[in-house]
């Protein structure tokens, strides 16, 4: 299970978005929900290990703030980006144990540069395909020596800086189509619908039943 969450953990943070007749285009400020799904490669990866992992991410986007959800049959996790002042949060439900930390803008910075996230050599390319209703352009990017396709949509008005704290900084739009590769593991998130829509105020507090805990302590209660 640890080994799983620190994975989870590492995924959500880089990663980082139709059922609806009324597009938000350019310069309407978009609201709404973004359903990924999410599907996974490895010669090493086992059929309880697979339990584990996530096969949808739910985001929700409004007013500058950011939400992603990823949940299985063994926890739910959260993360919450105020991108009005950089703060995050996070949530954790563990087979019912609801964790939440919150971290300033400064604390947040600092964690990115443990992590030693790098800013990935990018280069756009001239192709482009339609994902979930919404024109898409290609890039390439260099990871770890890896080569990866990512595709994303610039016809959006999402938070400027959506990708900014993550390994596809440089990328200026919704991510719609990419792969991660990550310990011999390979990832593949890919926009499966689009909605348009008003999005609650309460998706980006921390709900009353979860206990408030620092990064410190999330990390020494998984080992992490």
């Amino acid at each position: 299970m640890k080994t799983i969450v620190k994975f989870l953990v590492f995924f959500v943070v880089i990663s980082t978005f139709l059922s609806s007749c009324s597009i938000l285009q350019k310069g309407d400020g978009f609201q709404g929900i973004i359903t990924y799904d999410i599907t996974y490669e490895s010669d090493e990866l086992s059929a309880s290990d697979r339990a584990q992992l996530p096969t949808e991410m739910v985001v929700y986007i409004s007013d500058n703030k950011v939400r992603q959800d990823q949940t299985t049959a063994f926890y739910s996790f959260s993360q919450i980006f105020d991108f009005n002042d950089g703060s995050t949060i996070i949530l954790m439900d563990v087979m019912g144990q609801k964790i939440a930390v919150k971290q300033s803008k400064e604390e947040f910075e600092e964690a990115m540069e443990m992590a030693e996230i790098k800013e990935p050599e990018i280069k756009f390319v001239d192709e482009t395909k339609q994902i979930a209703g919404y024109r898409s352009k290609k890039a390439e990017l260099i990871m770890d020596g890896d080569v990866v396709d990512v595709f994303y949509t610039d016809e959006l008005d999402v938070p400027e800086k959506i990708n900014e704290n993550t390994e596809f900084k440089g990328i200026k739009g919704l991510l719609m189509d990419y792969t991660v590769i990550k310990e011999g593991l390979i990832m593949t998130t890919t926009v499966r619908e689009i909605n348009s829509s008003r999005v609650a105020a309460h998706k980006f507090k921390i709900p009353d039943d979860y206990e408030l805990k620092t990064a410190e302590e999330l990390g020494g209660m998984f080992g992490m």
